[in-house]
């Protein structure tokens, strides 16, 4: 949502001043300010014509990432964790290997029921200029308002794909 006085271009840690408004009460602060107190990655994301986009990020998460917030913030999740079918003409969430993901599966489920999905194993192919690297994790997904919450609980290299 976004109000009349700001443009399409604004961004204030990837949430806009109306929906920050909305989620305040359900946690006494906004979102991106909710997830900063938390000391593992998490990233907020919107589930947009069939796409997940990032909306909020905290520090651990960029670290996680190893990308600045402005790298992170609206932009889609594949491009995010540097899935290299995320690189594929199609994009992120338009391939067909997305299907098969784990972390759009789990962020998908959990937007469309409500349900979270807690401790779900996810490997990633993640793109790496010499040949992809998978990297294996373990994430929660936790939906509030019309945002899923994306905990990482587990990220490392697996090894060469």
């Amino acid at each position: 949502m976004e109000s009349e006085n700001h443009s399409a271009d604004t961004v204030s840690h990837g949430i806009c001043s109306d929906c920050s408004s909305m989620l305040r009460p359900q946690f006494g602060m906004s979102i991106d300010r909710y997830i900063d107190t938390l000391p593992v990655p998490v990233l907020a994301t919107e589930v947009y014509n069939g796409r997940i986009i990032v909306k909020a990020a905290n520090e651990p998460a960029c670290k996680a990432v190893g990308k600045e917030l402005r790298e992170v913030v609206q932009h889609l999740a594949g491009n995010v964790f540097e899935c290299d079918h995320a690189r594929l003409p199609e994009g992120c969430g338009r391939t067909m290997h997305c299907s098969g993901c784990a972390i759009r599966r789990s962020v998908m489920t959990t937007f469309e029921t409500g349900e979270p999905q807690g401790m779900v194993p996810a490997t990633l192919s993640r793109f790496a200029p010499d040949a992809p690297t998978v990297v294996a994790m373990t994430i929660t997904t936790v939906k509030i308002g019309d945002l899923v919450v994306l905990r990482v609980d587990r990220m490392g290299p697996e090894g060469p794909a």
